[in-house]
Parts: structure tokens; sequence; C-alpha cells
């Protein structure tokens, strides 16, 4: 009867987790954001020193519109003064199948950093670790998702820190 309930756990545990995200937003010495910021989405590359099978930085570049638009974060125009330069460090597309099978094998990876400029200057960095290491079905996509997990969180840090400083 126990071992039933180890084993009911253990499923419970692999059925209901699935990504982890972690991030940090710094802002330079001394800088706030005086009112929400309007950035313009500058540079996004791919340090990974691998070529995929898809355009990972038009995806990146995709989600970070889509988020940033949908948070009215995105500049109109070329008149914003704050820059996004975002560098993917490490991508793993990873496989559903095997992380239905042991988690954490076929784990979908994406780590990025983030940088902000104003007129130039770094006034903030952002790492960002995004790791899908279980799940099944579900899961199936996570390689393109990721990318928008990903996108969420930096504009969740910035308006955070927008937040605080109202």
């Amino acid at each position: 009867m126990k071992k039933i309930g180890y084993i009911s756990i253990f499923v419970f545990l692999i059925l209901f987790t699935g990504c982890s995200t972690k991030s940090s937003l710094v802002l330079k010495d001394g800088y706030s954001f005086k009112e929400k910021p309007s950035i313009n989405i500058d540079k996004i590359t791919n340090n990974t020193s691998k070529i995929y099978e898809h355009n990972i930085e038009e995806i990146m570049k995709e989600a970070l519109m889509k988020e940033f638009k949908e948070n009215n974060l995105l500049a109109l125009s070329d008149n914003s003064n704050i820059d996004l330069e975002v560098s993917i460090l490490n991508y793993e597309e990873g496989n559903a199948f095997k992380r239905w099978l042991m988690p954490g094998w076929g784990a979908t990876i994406l780590n990025v950093e983030a940088t902000l400029k104003e007129n130039g200057n770094i006034i903030a960095t952002s790492k960002i670790n995004n790791n899908i290491p279980a799940g099944g079905a579900y899961t199936i996509g996570a390689w393109r998702q990721v990318f928008f997990n990903t996108a969420e969180k930096l504009v969740e840090d910035i308006q955070n820190e927008y937040k605080q400083k109202k």
C-alpha cells in the first residue's frame, strides 16, 4: 500500500511539473525608470556557436515583439532612447518523448542575457535561464514556447522594476 502511495506522488510530480525559469534584472546603480519605458528591440544574437534547424534569433524577436507590444513597452517608432539587445547563450531544443520517459532527459533549455541601453549606455542587464525538464505530450512544441516564456519573464522583470519606483 505504501508503494502505491509513493508511486502516486511520483506520477503527480511528473505530471504537474514542467517549467523552471530563473531570472534577475539588475539596474545600474542609481538608475530607475522615471516613467513606463518605451523600448526598441534592437539586436538579437545567437552566441551558442551552433546552427539550428529553426532561426532562433527570429523566434526570439517574434516573442519579444509580442510580449512587449501586449504590455505597452514596445516603442512605436525609432524615437525611443532605450534599446534592448539579447544574446542567446545556450539553447537545447529538447524532446517531449524523452521528457515523458525520464524527467531531465530531453530537457528544452534557453539561456539568454538581455541588456537595456539608454542613449548607448547600459542601464540594466538581465540573465534568464529557462528550463523545461519534464512533461509529456503537453510539452510538445516547448522548443518554440520557451522563447515566449523567456520574453514574458523579461517583461515581468522590467514591469516589476518600473512599478517599484512608482
